[in-house]
C-alpha cells in the first residue's frame, strides 16, 4: 500500500505516520467488514482503533488533544481506509470531519463539548421531517430526522433544522441545533443494498427543549471566520467557508473503494490466469484508466481547496463550479470502471461474501449522494461557462502542477 501522498507542502512527516497506522490496521477492518456489512454497524474494536490511532481526531483542534490536520490528510486517510473497508472511511472523513463544524462554535461550547477530551464523535442529520419551532427563550424539535451515519457511536448529534410557525427573515435560514447523544431516540430503519456499516440510521426527537446557546445560524458559523476561529489561529478548516470542503471530503471513501474493487477484481482474475482473454484484457485497460484518471482530477481538486485553505479565502464562483462538476465526474468515473469489471467476471463475484462484489454495492450507495450528483453539477457548470468568459476560470490554481 502506498503512503499517504503529499498533494502540497507541509506535514509529510505526519501523514507518513499516519499512513503507517491505517496500512496495519487494514487488514483487520478487511477482516471484518463482512461482519459490519451484516450487522449494520462498525464494530466496537474498529471504532477503538479509529480513535486509539487519532484516525477520528484528523480534524479535532489541537487545543482539545486532536491533531488538527488539514484537508489534505483527511481525504488520503479516508482514500486508504477504503481500499480495505468504504464504511471505515466514511466514518473516518464523512462522520469525523463534523468535528470541525463544532470547532466553530462560541469558546463556551467548544469547551463543554471537549470537557471530557478529544474522543468526541459528531452524527449529523440534514433531512428533516420534523418540526423544529420557537419556545420562549428557546427552542423545541420533534419527529425524525434522517441518514445519521455513525449515530450507534456518536457522542454529540448536530441536525440541520428550518425553523417553522412563524413568518419571519429566520424562517429562510437552516439552523445546526447541537444537542448530547442521550436526547435522541434511533429508529431501526437502515436496511439498504451498500454502506450498511455506516449504520446511517433515522433519529427521532420527542418534543426535546434545547436552549438557545446550542442553535446556531448555518450561514454565520459555515461562512468565513465564525465565532471560535480565533481559538485556532493555525488551522483553516475552521476559518474559511467550509461546504466546498465538507461536500468534497466524499471522495476520499469513493475513489479508495473503487481502487480496492480494482485490486479484488484482479487477484480473481488472475487466480483464474485469464490473462490471455483479449476482451476482459481491454476491460481491464479501460477500468483501470478511468480511475487513473479519477486520481488526476482527485488530486487536482484537493490540491485547489487545499491552495485557497492556507490562503485563508472562499473559492471563487469559477472553482466552485469546478469542483461540483469534478468530484461528480470521479464518482462517475469509479462506477464505470468497476460496472465494467464487476460485469466481465460472472458469478464469482455476485456473492455477497466476495470483498469485490461489497465495495461494488458501497461504490453504488455513495455514488447516488446528493453531493457527487452530476446533473445538478453539470448544469451549475455549464451555465458557468456560457455565462463568464473563459478567463474567469484562470483566476484558480492550475489543474495539474
Amino acid at each position: 500500500m502506498d503512503p499517504i501522498r503529499s498533494c502540497v507542502d507541509g506535514f509529510e512527516l505526519e501523514r507518513t505516520q499516519i499512513g503507517r497506522r491505517i496500512e496495519q490496521l487494514l487488514p483487520r477492518w478487511q477482516a471484518r467488514a463482512q461482519t459490519a456489512d451484516r450487522l449494520a454497524r462498525l464494530s466496537p474494536e474498529t471504532m477503538a482503533e479509529l480513535h486509539d490511532a487519532g484516525l477520528l481526531h484528523l480534524l479535532t483542534p489541537r487545543r482539545y488533544g486532536g491533531l488538527q490536520q488539514d484537508f489534505p490528510t483527511l481525504v488520503e486517510a479516508a482514500r486508504l481506509a477504503a481500499t480495505a473497508c468504504a464504511s471505515t472511511a466514511w466514518m473516518l472523513s464523512v462522520v469525523g470531519g463534523h468535528v470541525t463544524t463544532a470547532a466553530r462554535l462560541p469558546a463556551a461550547c467548544q469547551d463543554i463539548i471537549f470537557a471530557n477530551g478529544p474522543r468526541q464523535l459528531f452524527a449529523t442529520a440534514t433531512v428533516q421531517n420534523g418540526t423544529f419551532v420557537r419556545d420562549g427563550s428557546g427552542f423545541r424539535l420533534n419527529g425524525i430526522w434522517r441518514y445519521s451515519s455513525g449515530i450507534d457511536h456518536a457522542t454529540w448529534v448536530i441536525v440541520s433544522a428550518r425553523l417553522g410557525g412563524t413568518d419571519a427573515p429566520e424562517a429562510q435560514e437552516i439552523f445546526k441545533v447541537v444537542v448530547r447523544r442521550e436526547d435522541v431516540r434511533v429508529l431501526d430503519t437502515w436496511h439498504v443494498s451498500g454502506m450498511r456499516a455506516t449504520g446511517s440510521r433515522d433519529i427521532a426527537f420527542d418534543k426535546l427543549y434545547v436552549s438557545d446557546e446550542w442553535v446556531f445560524a448555518r450561514s454565520n458559523y459555515f461562512g468565513p471566520h465564525p465565532a471560535g476561529a480565533d481559538l485556532h489561529p493555525d488551522a483553516y478548516l475552521y476559518d474559511v467557508p467550509l461546504i466546498p470542503y465538507s461536500t468534497t471530503w466524499i471522495i476520499g471513501p469513493i475513489l479508495g473503494c473503487a481502487q480496492g474493487a480494482y485490486r479484488h477484481c484482479i487477484d480473481t482474475l488472475r487466480s483464474r490466469g485469464r490473462s490471455g482473454d483479449a476482451v476482459l484484457c481491454g476491460h481491464i485497460a479501460k477500468s483501470d484508466a478511468e480511475l487513473a484518471c479519477a486520481g488526476r482530477l482527485y488530486d487536482a481538486l484537493v490540491r485547489t481547496l487545499h491552495t485557497a485553505g492556507i490562503a485563508r479565502r472562499a473559492v471563487s464562483p469559477a472553482e466552485t463550479v469546478r469542483i461540483r462538476r469534478d468530484r461528480a465526474f470521479i464518482a462517475q468515473l469509479c462506477v464505470d470502471a468497476i460496472r465494467r469489471l464487476i460485469g466481465s467476471m460472472g458469478t464469482a463475484v455476485a456473492f455477497d461474501a466476495h470483498p469485490a462484489q461489497r465495495h461494488w454495492r458501497d461504490l453504488q450507495v455513495m455514488a447516488s449522494h446528493i453531493d457527487v450528483g452530476w446533473d445538478a453539477a453539470a448544469v451549475a457548470y455549464g451555465g458557468h461557462a456560457i455565462a463568464h468568459s473563459t478567463d474567469t476560470f484562470r483566476d484558480s490554481p492550475p489543474v495539474y502542477q
